[in-house]
C-alpha cells in the first residue's frame, strides 16, 4: 500500500510538471505574437527633406453643402446673390443643431443653383476655382464690377471606428486633414490596435474604394488616401491579442448559455416527471 501511495504521488508530480511546461509554451507562445510595431514612421530619416509627392487640393463633390458668400462695396449689389440661413439636423438625434449658415448643395449632375445666376458647375472644382467663376459670371453679366466671393465647405466630415481612443464623427474646420490629424482627433490608436494595416473607405464619382495604410511606414505620405476627403471612413483593426480574447470570451458566453439552457431544459423535464408521478 505504502508503494502504492508513493507512485500516485509521483505520477501527479509528473503531471503537475507536464502541465508548467504547457503554461510556458503557452506563456512563451503569446508573448511571441504580442511583438508588434508600436512606432509611427519608423523609417523615417530626420534632418532629411523630402518632396511633397501629393500636392493636396480638395474638390468640391456631389452631397457637399457650399456656404457662398458674395461681398461687394456695395452691400446691396451683393445681397440677391446671398442666399437666407438655413437649418442643419443632427445625423445622430434628428434635431435641429441650432447653426445657421448660408448652404448651396451640389446635386447629383454636380451643379449648384446661385440666385439670379442660375445652376453653375461645382464639383470637381477647388473653393478657389468656383469662386473664381462666380466672380467671372457676376462682372461679365454686368451685376457686380467688384465682387469677392468665398466659399467654405459646411458639411465636411469624416468617420474614425475601432482601436481609437475616441472613435466617432468629426466635424473639419478646414480643407486639409491627414490620417494622423484624423487619429489625433479620434485619441490615437489604442495599445491593441494594428499600425501597419489602416484601412480608409472611400466614395467617389459614384464608387466605393478601400485601401489599407501602413502608418509605421513614410510610405504612407505617398497614399492618395493619405490626405482624406468629405465622408471618408478610417478604421483601425484589433491585433490579433484582441480578437483571441474576444473569441474565447464569446465562446465562454455561448457555453454559459448552453448549460444554461440545457439545466434549465433538465429542470423542467424533472418537474413534470414528478408531477405525472404524484398524479398516477
Amino acid at each position: 500500500m505504502f508503494n502504492i501511495h508513493i507512485q500516485n504521488i509521483q505520477l501527479r508530480r509528473m503531471k503537475s510538471f507536464k502541465l508548467l511546461v504547457v503554461a510556458a509554451a503557452v506563456l512563451l507562445a503569446s508573448c511571441g505574437t504580442q511583438k508588434k510595431s508600436i512606432l509611427y514612421l519608423q523609417d523615417a530619416v530626420a534632418d532629411q527633406p523630402e518632396t511633397i509627392v501629393n500636392q493636396y487640393e480638395l474638390k468640391i463633390k456631389p452631397s457637399d453643402i457650399l456656404g457662398v458668400t458674395v461681398n461687394s462695396r456695395y452691400a446691396e449689389l451683393a445681397a440677391p446673390f446671398n442666399l437666407s440661413s438655413i437649418t442643419f439636423q443632427n445625423a445622430t438625434t434628428g434635431k435641429a443643431t441650432g447653426n445657421q449658415a448660408q448652404g448651396q448643395v451640389v446635386d447629383d449632375a454636380g451643379f449648384i443653383s446661385m440666385p439670379v445666376l442660375g445652376k453653375i458647375k461645382a464639383a470637381g472644382l477647388t473653393r478657389s476655382e468656383l469662386a473664381a467663376d462666380i466672380e467671372q459670371r457676376l462682372i461679365t453679366g454686368g451685376h457686380i464690377k467688384d465682387p469677392v466671393v468665398n466659399i467654405q465647405f459646411l458639411n465636411f466630415k469624416i468617420n474614425v471606428l475601432g482601436e481609437v481612443g475616441r472613435p466617432g464623427e468629426f466635424a473639419i474646420n478646414s480643407d486639409r486633414v491627414t490620417l494622423f490629424d484624423a487619429l489625433s482627433m479620434a485619441g490615437d490608436i489604442t495599445d491593441y490596435g494594428v499600425k501597419e494595416r489602416i484601412t480608409v473607405i472611400r466614395e467617389q464619382n459614384g464608387q466605393r474604394t478601400i485601401a489599407y495604410l501602413d502608418a509605421t511606414s513614410t510610405d504612407v505620405f505617398k497614399s492618395p488616401y493619405y490626405y482624406l476627403q468629405q465622408n471618408d471612413i478610417i478604421i483601425v483593426d484589433p491585433d490579433e491579442i484582441k480578437q483571441t480574447n474576444v473569441t474565447v470570451n464569446q465562446k465562454g458566453r455561448n457555453t454559459l448559455s448552453t448549460v444554461t439552457s440545457i439545466v434549465s431544459i433538465l429542470v423542467t423535464v424533472t418537474s413534470l416527471t414528478l408531477t405525472l408521478t404524484r398524479l398516477k
